[in-house]
């Protein structure tokens, strides 16, 4: 299945889906191995397939992208967007508008095609500030990791053909109902994206959760990806406290395809907290 639906008021959110990310639980900081594989339910060295959802959104007859996906050049399994895309009757061409919730390569490098080409050739992109200053404004050189000088590397191209037709925003509204809101840790300027239409709201979180099964009732285990692997499992029990108190529902990058869902918090003496995915 490429494609799902939920109303947010009149806006539609479709989960387009890009693929799947094969990965492994060594890439959890802060749990031993016998716990990771035990909130897993799996091996300690079994494959981990993730899920990588991008979701768009019907705004008004614009045709608005969360995040652009993987692009060709990670893994065969990746790459599926923009034939998804058409799948359901919106071509690349068709996007007005990309959000990028982050910088990352599954995020970011499916701006652009195996030449360098842009596949939204008609689509502004939307950054946050700080993201933007953490990996565009500066020189690969100055990442303090290589796994960072090269996203430093892969970023700018993937925005390279798109000067000109890059906005970078503060927090605050972005578009019409679409907020961004910034929840750094992961990178500089993870960014959410708050969609409200009427009384009705969903939040796009991006990377908030790559492992559900893991980061949920343990939120406080961090990624290797994690720029600031201290800062994001905090940001993540604080936005997991503030989507619980609110009943918010998610919308996640990684979450089970289709990717939306809810998070409550539990009050049996077991975990903290549970997440509910959406039918």
């Amino acid at each position: 299945m490429s494609q799902a639906s939920i109303r947010v008021g009149k806006i539609t959110v479709t989960a387009v889906s890009d693929g799947i990310l094969k990965t492994g639980l060594d890439v959890i900081l802060g749990l031993t191995p016998e716990e990771c594989a035990r909130l897993a339910g799996c091996a300690y060295d079994a494959p981990i397939y993730l899920p990588v959802n991008s979701f768009l959104i019907d705004l008004a007859g614009k045709h608005v992208l969360v995040d652009a996906g993987s692009g060709s050049n990670m893994q065969p399994t990746l790459g599926k967007l923009p034939d998804n895309l058409r799948a359901i009757g919106v071509p690349p061409e068709a996007i007005t508008t990309i959000l990028l919730t982050h910088l990352h390569p599954d995020h970011a490098n499916g701006l652009i095609d195996g030449d360098g080409n842009a596949i939204f050739p008609n689509a502004e992109l939307i950054v946050h500030e700080q993201e933007s200053r953490f990996y565009l404004e500066r020189d690969a050189n100055d990442g303090d990791s290589e796994r960072v000088r090269r996203t430093l590397v892969a970023s700018k191209l993937a925005v390279a053909p798109y000067r000109g037709r890059i906005r970078t925003i503060p927090d605050g509204e972005a578009l019409p109902g679409i907020s961004a809101v910034l929840q750094p840790g992961h990178t500089r300027g993870h960014t959410c994206w708050l969609l409200q239409s009427g009384r009705e709201r969903l939040l796009i979180w991006g990377d908030i959760v790559h492992l559900p099964s893991v980061q949920v009732p343990r939120p406080d285990a961090a990624l290797v990806y994690d720029v600031d692997p201290v800062m994001a499992p905090e940001t993540r029990a604080q936005v997991f406290d503030w989507v619980a108190r609110e009943r918010l529902r998610v919308a996640g990058a990684h979450l089970p395809y289709p990717g939306f869902g809810t998070i409550t918090r539990q009050g049996d003496g077991g975990a903290a907290f549970a997440y509910t995915a959406s039918p």
